[in-house]
């Protein structure tokens, strides 16, 4: 495998942890939930996968602890965020901070060293073949595939179904929503449901798809890099793969800088900043961008 193509296949592996949490938030966005704290949802369901594969020895069974994780924080993040109306801001550094310190302490007292291992890459016949893009886009694994999947799946949600309708409406406008009839928290309760487990599925893939266990701030600012995947991408959920996919290729360089000649004499620290850099830089650059209308303030229901 040549160098270039080597670099855009493990890049689509590592892209796929912030193409679910870019998803995941896009989908909270839309109905006016700004989610600070996507890196503790990601963190504590990382937590979850790599401990459902120590108790039971499966995968599966990991991947589905990480999406009861991603359930139990959709719950308690609507209850803060939507219910109580807290400052989401806050409330969000605040969960992450909790996340980063429960993952810890468990991690220390019970879970150990990486007790996971990765999904099988599934060769896709015919497709795989292809020279080039089979060993890029076609030799993944089933998480990979299914992140893929996701965006247009987004996408039919948010623009072809009454809910999805709905949910933009929210986020534009609640008081017009409700004047309208709608619900703006029943609304709002899904979205933010259906966005902590798409994020929770990006938790999940670090641990089943990318790092092979469990370690201590495993999501090392993923979390922070969808968010500004989601303003890169302005919002559209088909996009989202071309985002995630800037910044996964940039971090697989780090672990092709030997075999590239521009870099092999550029210092370890600036390599290891690449990632972060190119997304700053992409975020400056775009153009246009706005946030939905109602996205981070509290609505309280008129009585």
């Amino acid at each position: 495998m040549s160098t270039p193509v080597a670099i855009f296949a493990v890049g689509v592996g590592l892209m796929a942890p912030i193409l679910w949490a870019t998803l995941g938030e896009l989908v909270m966005e839309k109905a006016g939930v700004l989610n600070i704290g996507i890196e503790g949802v990601m963190l504590l369901a990382a937590f979850a996968a790599a401990t459902g594969y120590k108790v039971t020895g499966s995968l599966a069974v990991g991947i589905a602890f990480a999406v009861g994780a991603g359930i139990a924080c959709g719950i308690v993040l609507c209850i803060l965020y939507v219910r109580l109306g807290t400052d989401q801001v806050v409330t969000g550094i605040m969960f992450n901070v909790f996340a980063f310190g429960l993952t810890a302490t468990l991690y220390e007292q019970y879970l150990g060293t990486n007790v996971a291992t990765t999904l099988p890459d599934v060769k896709i016949p015919l497709l795989g073949d292809l020279p080039a893009l089979g060993d890029i886009l076609f030799n993944q694994n089933l998480l990979i595939y299914a992140a893929f999947l996701a965006g247009p799946a987004v996408w039919f949600l948010l623009r072809k179904t009454w809910y999805g309708l709905h949910l933009q409406s929210v986020g534009e406008s609640p008081q017009a929503a409700e004047a309208a009839g709608l619900d703006v928290w029943r609304t709002r309760y899904p979205a933010v449901m259906i966005g902590s487990v798409l994020t929770a599925l990006g938790g999940a893939t670090l641990v089943a798809s990318t790092s092979g266990g469990f370690v201590i701030n495993i999501t090392n600012g993923r979390g922070f890099i969808a968010l500004a995947v989601v303003v890169l991408i302005q919002w559209r959920p088909l996009y989202a793969v071309f985002g995630a996919l800037l910044f996964g290729v940039a971090q697989s360089m780090q672990f092709q800088a030997q075999s590239i000649a521009f870099l092999d004499s550029i210092p370890s620290d600036f390599i290891l900043m690449l990632p972060y850099v190119v997304t700053i830089v992409a975020v400056i650059l775009v153009r246009g961008s706005r946030y939905p209308a109602a996205c981070g303030v509290p609505y309280k229901r008129h009585a």
